[in-house]
This record gives C-alpha cells, sequence and structure tokens, in this order.
C-alpha cells in the first residue's frame, strides 16, 4: 500500500514539474508580447516612468488614437485585400503544382523542386530591385497588384513544398476507384483530393499568411500612402516631431498582429493536422 501510495506521488510530483517547466517556458516566450500589450494601453508618462510600472489604471487613449487616424482604416483594407489576394493566388497555383509534382514522374521533376526551394530560400533584398525595375516597366509600381506577385513569388514555393508531402501521403488507390467509377483526373482531384487536402490547405494559408500580413520591405517600396499596408503605416508613429509615439506603435501593432492570432487559433485543429500529415516531408 505504501508503494503505491509513494509512486503516485511521484507520478504527481512529476506532472507538476512539467507543468511549472511548461509555464515557465510559455511566460519566457509571450513576455516580450506581453510587455508590449502593456504598454498599448499606458500613457506617455506611464510609459517612460522609472521604474518601470507593473501595476497601473490601464487607458484606451492609444487605440481611439489611431482608430481615429483615417489612413489606419485605409492600411488595414489594403492589407486584407494584398494578403488575401497573395494567398489565393499562391493556393490557386501552388495546389496543382504540387500535385503534379506528387503524382507525375516528368522529367526534371527534381530540379524544378529544387528550383522553387532555391527561390524561397533567397533573401527578400536580393530580388527587390529586379522586381521593382520589372514592375516600373509593366507600370505595376505603387499598385496593389504588384506586392500582391512580390508575395506570391515567396508564398508560392512554400506552399508547392507541403502540399507535396502531403499529396504523397494520400492513398493513389482511392483516385484510381474513382477513375474506374467514370470519373476523369481532374474531377477525381476536384472531388476526392482536394477535400482530404483541406487540412494541408489550412495549414500553407495560415504560413503564407503569415508571412504577407507582416511583411514591411516589399510593401514600403512597391507602394504609395494610397497603397501602404499596416507595417508600413505603423512607421509614422515613429517619425514624429516629439520622437517615437510608443503607445500608438504598440497600439497599432497590438491590432496588426491580433487579426493572425484570431484566424490561427480558429484553424489551429487544421493547422497541426496539415504540418504533422506529411507536410514536413518531401
Amino acid at each position: 500500500m505504501a508503494i503505491v501510495v509513494g509512486s503516485r506521488r511521484t507520478r504527481w510530483l512529476g506532472r507538476a514539474l512539467v507543468y511549472a517547466a511548461l509555464s515557465l517556458l510559455s511566460l519566457l516566450f509571450l513576455f516580450p508580447l506581453l510587455w508590449v500589450l502593456g504598454l498599448s494601453f499606458k500613457t506617455r508618462m506611464q510609459t517612460f516612468a522609472d521604474p518601470p510600472l507593473f501595476l497601473w489604471w490601464p487607458t484606451i487613449e492609444n487605440y481611439v488614437d489611431v482608430f481615429g487616424r483615417s489612413d489606419f482604416g485605409l492600411a488595414f483594407l489594403n492589407t486584407l485585400i494584398v494578403s488575401g489576394s497573395a494567398v489565393g493566388l499562391s493556393l490557386c497555383v501552388g495546389v496543382p503544382a504540387a500535385y503534379a509534382f506528387a503524382r507525375f514522374p516528368f522529367r526534371g521533376r527534381s530540379f524544378l523542386f529544387f528550383a522553387l526551394l532555391v527561390m524561397r530560400m533567397l533573401p527578400p533584398i536580393a530580388v527587390l530591385v529586379p522586381m521593382y525595375v520589372l514592375f516600373s516597366k509593366l507600370g505595376l509600381t505603387t499598385t496593389r497588384f504588384s506586392v500582391v506577385l512580390a508575395y506570391s513569388t515567396f508564398s508560392l514555393p512554400l506552399v508547392v513544398w507541403i502540399m507535396r508531402g502531403f499529396f504523397e501521403d494520400l492513398p493513389a488507390e482511392l483516385e484510381e476507384s474513382a477513375w474506374i467509377d467514370g470519373a476523369n483526373r481532374f474531377t477525381a482531384f476536384r472531388l476526392i483530393v482536394l477535400p482530404l487536402a483541406k487540412p494541408g490547405m489550412v495549414a500553407a494559408s495560415i504560413l503564407c499568411l503569415q508571412l504577407a500580413w507582416n511583411d514591411f520591405l516589399f510593401a514600403a517600396v512597391l507602394t504609395n500612402n494610397a497603397s501602404q499596408t499596416l507595417p508600413v503605416k505603423m512607421m509614422t508613429f515613429s517619425a514624429g516631431d516629439s520622437g517615437v509615439d510608443w503607445g500608438g506603435v504598440t497600439a497599432s501593432g497590438m491590432l496588426v498582429i491580433l487579426p493572425v492570432i484570431i484566424f490561427s487559433f480558429l484553424a489551429q485543429r487544421h493547422l497541426v493536422a496539415g504540418l504533422s500529415s506529411g507536410a514536413v516531408k518531401g
């Protein structure tokens, strides 16, 4: 009896230590985000208080100031349009391409797949100038479409890489059964493969959305005041005569990351399934 009680206490102690370690790690990773959140609810005097205030009466004047700027709403709309279009374009092109890489043994398949990955490995600054020159020749600079194309350039290899591994995990017998029933390859792909590949598509969408939503470099160079996105618009809070408006910067920063966090939480079940079902293979 004593042995049973002792082993039970040992298990409870082990669980307590594990939860304590996980809580500490979570706090360490979330501390910068919590600090930014706290600054967004402080006045300017509270922000520069010495020593720092850990207990204070929160204020929403920073968020009121951010929402009171008409250009912030336009920037949010631009970010939504550009990011959504980039994700949609990357999926429309990348999913069929990944299916072709997974199902058709054509010559040069490995080389083309490696070439796509090389494009993803390049630093964005390496292709920014050629893109700007190309878009200038085509008359696309300072337009949303130029930013969509720039984002899709880096999102497309990510979609192909994730979805290729996912398609390779799907049994080819499912499509062969559909062919026997009279369906052609496109119909089998649309009715059989795509529904099963939904978790992988959601995972790819979230990763591409984070890439496009948070980008600053391409949006800063390829947009103007009418097509600026949120990361670029945030810079206006640090360009005033009185120095950096930390309240405005942190409040706008929280508003920028909030939609991605909400979308990720809503789709986390599909995200985990997509990343664990062959998405890291390839």
